[in-house]
């Protein structure tokens, strides 16, 4: 470039070229820091799973007595992270029982256990293992340790840390239940309210609940928090109920605006259900009725078009359209709404949407129903599009979620560990989540394995999958570990692991292809015999003692229909007739009970029956939507 073309460029440009490589350069820069700061935060997840499942084989260990297995454990998390105060009080207390010559301490961790409602509670601390979460193991280590971990609670609970505030506290309340026993109790209690009203601001509601219970299990006589925990229950059984039982909406907003009308959005829902239940009324069975719950609507809120349907209803009416007068009508002494004000008057009893189920099939009245137990079911939440794993309790009350995300739970008989189809795109396959402690692995990495099932020891899976090439269904098993080797059991779909034994019943056919129906084989694959030639049979699982297997088919009747099969004799004994879907059995854990899915009222609920064959009775409706029904599954458990 000559010096006269130079001349020709202006001094300004020379300051912005510099000006745009200084930021490309800061760019750069910038663009490494966080793709370092990245590899680094995942680095730090694998290594906090890698010391969970550490910590949680050396309480394995430690409960089958195997003390050098379990040091050895505890030596791997002190690899991991240096001076991990579980580790340490768990390695000084083996060191204390090895020097005593005592047998070993039994390990603590238990099974989950209900609480008075029969719900699932998760216990604390409820974290996931991506936070840092440590499960926690029983020591008698010295004074010191303790006291430093009370220290460490309440420098996370003054730092608004609540979950590692509960880590450290349950840690410390296990390692010695009697230290320092108030502080302990009062540090927890306020970390479990402030853990509540924040999911609760955050609408995650169900969390919210189990933390407001928590709270409540150390401070029963707490009536504000009592009155928060009522309010968010009862809540919750509004969203449960809407658009699957309107009377039973109408009547718990009702509650709630008499309680706290400000309290959420109850003041506009109210009158939306009562526009909707009077709706159901005016089609299904009174429009004076109807018109009874237009004119309360009314009173709350003016919507368009409302007083104009209010007005027709109540001409039908007068015009002799009601059929109260023919003695269909039950009605209940309850709270309703009169000009604003809240007042005891005549209000109407459930009135359920007309069935489907032939008039010939009986419906079991609530006493007759089991109240023992919970269901574990995966069902769509309406407003995320996404699976989810409730706890329904077998005596109706409240459900809870337990996971998100997730689909076909299966809950390990200690109760110690969930396994469950991960929908999550970058965890697609089978998890486990262990809710005593929040950890989080990954089993498998296909997104078409599905319907996993325990073995009766608890340390091997079955599942199905059509992750080959070929897309054709086989049965595949693996121990239940991390990223663990998968070994293929044939063909097949729908497997269940024998409660007892070292079988498995699915869905299968022979070599050939042919002679499909119910099939069983050993955990190795072999030794395969029919145990039914229906080929829709599906869905097969065992009875608690192994004797029979309940499952569904569509082929037998019609339709899908819930039958029962004597492993012994053959016997196959149909439990229910209805034209509508009745699928995904189940069987109580005490053998007595099936329980099933059904849309037989028009909406899906959860239904049960005695295993011996009787009336069907409703549970409870579920929460959300099945969707792709086929893709859910039901687990009863203690």
């Amino acid at each position: 470039m000559s010096s006269n073309q130079r001349q020709r460029i202006p001094s300004w440009a020379f300051w912005v070229i510099g000006a745009v490589t200084l930021l490309a350069i800061a760019v750069l820069v910038l663009a490494v820091v966080l793709g370092v700061r990245a590899g680094q935060q995942q680095v730090d997840i694998h290594r906090r799973q890698q010391v969970g499942i550490a910590l949680q084989q050396a309480i394995d260990f430690r409960t089958e007595g195997n003390l050098e297995a379990a040091l050895d454990a505890y030596q791997r998390v002190l690899a991991l992270e240096p001076g991990n105060p579980t580790a340490v009080a768990g390695i000084e207390n083996l060191l204390q029982v090895a020097s005593s010559g005592e047998g070993l301490p039994t390990a603590t961790a238990t099974p989950a256990a209900p609480s008075g409602d029969g719900a699932l509670r998760v216990p604390a601390p409820i974290v996931d293992a991506a936070t840092g979460a440590t499960p926690t193991l029983p020591s008698t280590g010295p004074a010191g340790n303790l006291a430093g971990l009370l220290r460490a609670a309440q420098a996370d609970f003054d730092a608004g840390r609540w979950e590692q505030a509960v880590n450290q506290l349950i840690s410390l309340r296990q390692a010695d239940p009697t230290y320092e026993l108030a502080q302990v109790n009062a540090l927890l209690f306020d970390a479990y309210v402030n853990l509540a009203t924040e999911r609760d601001n955050a609408d995650k509601l169900e969390e919210a609940l189990a933390f407001y219970e928590r709270a409540l299990e150390l401070d029963p006589a707490n009536t504000t928090i009592q009155r928060e925990r009522d309010l968010l229950a009862t809540y919750l059984d509004v969203l449960t109920n809407t658009g699957a039982d309107w009377a039973q909406t109408v009547a718990l907003l009702q509650t709630l605006y008499a309680e706290e009308p400000g309290y959420r959005d109850v003041a506009q829902r109210l009158p939306e259900a009562l526009v909707d239940y009077g709706d159901l009324l005016a089609e299904t069975v009174d429009t004076c009725l109807a018109a009874q719950q237009f004119t309360a609507a009314l009173e709350l809120s003016v919507a368009p078009g409302l007083i104009v349907k209010r007005d027709e209803t109540q001409q039908l009416c007068d015009a002799g359209g009601g059929i109260a007068a023919r003695g269909n009508l039950t009605t209940t002494t309850g709270t309703t709404l009169t000009n604003g004000t809240v007042g005891t008057t005549t209000t109407l009893a459930t009135v359920a949407t007309p069935a489907i189920t032939p008039a010939s099939e009986i419906t079991a009245p609530p006493g007759d129903l089991p109240t023992s137990g919970r269901i574990l079911y995966s069902a769509l939440d309406l407003t995320t599009g996404r699976s989810r794993v409730m706890v329904q309790p077998a005596d109706g009350s409240t459900a809870s979620m337990l996971r998100d995300a997730a689909a076909q739970p299966a809950l390990r008989s200690d109760g110690q560990r969930l396994i469950f189809h991960n929908e999550l795109s970058d965890m697609a396959g089978l998890s486990a989540f262990d809710p005593a402690n929040g950890l989080l692995l990954r089993f498998t990495e296909y997104a078409e394995d599905s319907l996993p099932s325990w073995s009766a020891e608890g340390n091997r899976i079955v599942f199905a999958s059509n992750r080959e090439g070929d897309r054709i269904w086989r049965i595949y098993a693996m121990w239940a570990e991390d990223h663990g080797e998968v070994t293929n059991l044939g063909f097949g779909q729908s497997p269940d692991w024998h409660p007892l034994a070292d079988q498995i019943v699915f869905r299968g056919c022979d070599a050939s292809g042919n002679g499909c129906g119910l099939w069983t084989m050993s955990a190795s694959g072999s030794s395969r015999a029919p145990l039914t030639t229906v080929p829709s049979d599906d869905r097969p699982t065992w009875s608690p003692d192994g004797s029979s297997v309940v499952f569904m088919s569509n082929e037998r009747h019609g339709n899908p229909e819930i039958y029962r099969m004597d492993v012994g004799s053959g016997a196959v004994t149909r439990l229910t007739d209805s034209p509508a879907i009745d699928g995904l059995p189940v069987v109580s854990p005490d053998g007595a009970w099936v329980a099933f899915v059904s849309n037989r009222d028009g909406a899906w609920k959860l239904w049960a029956m005695p295993i011996a064959g009787g009336p069907a009775g409703i549970l409870a409706p579920i929460n959300g939507d099945l969707g792709d029904w086929l893709a859910q599954d039901l687990q009863w458990v203690n």
